[in-house]
């Protein structure tokens, strides 16, 4: 394949992963009006992960772990999934998913506060994003122009939105070194089976398995949809983009993620636009952008 046929084919890819990942908010939405959070997020990443395996086998992509490999993947698992999609779900049910999708983003301003406990020095630049994005996560959960609206009922669902970024942020900085010598599909594949293997007796504990009867046929597809598409489909093509683009052309197509959260809330589930969320995550996203760029020039300097 010809570099610029093989760039063509990545950004492609990339823009149909981002789309998927933004999806999987108001889809999620819907599902959890009639299915607790935990046993929907442990639910669809066990069938993730199964789709993951599947993909691999096709792929002859090697599965095993070595013994030496099996307590770091389950550390990983525990930040990553059943962390992650414990406070996404239980977030999810308690707001709206445009400002999840937006509030999501700060998880580059968390991968950067990370680099800095790790030592790398963060410029001004990067510390000027992270302020600007988390202003304009305090703007879009304000959702207004003119008032303070702010309650513990609307940070509620905020908080826990930002505990989940923390929680991503975490499990892609520690699992790098991972990636690198297992493969991050490899990783994925584990992380997501043990996270959902942990989260599901947590979930069985306080609901019952009854619930999936609640589904009709449209929440069902709804759930399916999340399971496959959201996290399996979209993390092969983010594997693929990697190889074709390198992580910071990937990185710009992540940008999309809460543009596609925020449109399909708002023309296909009803999710209001308001001035303020729209402005706020405007503003989030160039705090987010601002802080991949001092990332960047970050990674290129010598230590």
């Amino acid at each position: 394949m010809t570099p610029p046929v093989r760039r063509w084919t990545g950004d492609t890819l990339m823009f149909g992963t981002a789309m998927l990942m933004g999806s999987s908010y108001p889809f999620a939405k819907d599902v959890l009006a009639v299915m607790s959070p935990l046993l929907y997020s442990a639910s669809r990443y066990l069938v993730a992960s199964l789709f993951l395996f599947a993909m691999m086998a096709l792929m002859r992509k090697p599965m095993r772990l070595a013994r030496r490999d099996w307590v770091p993947m389950l550390l990983l698992s525990l930040v990553g999934v059943a962390l992650f999609q414990a406070c996404w779900g239980l977030a999810m049910a308690r707001s709206a998913p445009s400002v999840g999708s937006i509030v999501m983003t700060t998880t580059t301003a968390f991968s950067a506060i990370l680099a800095w406990f790790a030592g790398r020095r963060l410029s001004a630049l990067g510390w000027g994003g992270i302020a600007i994005a988390f202003a304009g996560v305090v703007l879009v959960v304000n959702n207004s122009l003119t008032a303070l609206t702010l309650s513990f009922g609307s940070l509620d669902g905020t908080l826990l939105w930002m505990l989940s970024a923390f929680a991503w942020a975490l499990y892609v900085e520690r699992g790098a070194p991972y990636n690198l010598r297992l493969g991050a599909l490899r990783v994925m594949a584990w992380t997501t089976l043990l996270g959902s293997l942990v989260l599901l007796p947590i979930a069985l504990v306080f609901d019952s398995p009854d619930e999936f009867a609640r589904l009709d046929d449209r929440l069902l597809g709804f759930w399916l949809y999340t399971a496959i598409f959201p996290v399996g489909v979209a993390f092969l093509g983010l594997t693929a983009g990697l190889d074709r683009l390198g992580v910071s052309r990937v990185m710009v197509y992540m940008y999309l993620i809460p543009v596609a959260g925020v449109g399909l809330s708002a023309a296909f589930f009803g999710d209001p636009l308001t001035a303020a969320r729209v402005l706020g995550g405007l503003i989030v996203l160039l705090g987010v952008i601002l802080t991949r760029v001092a990332l960047d020039r970050a990674a290129r300097v010598p230590v």
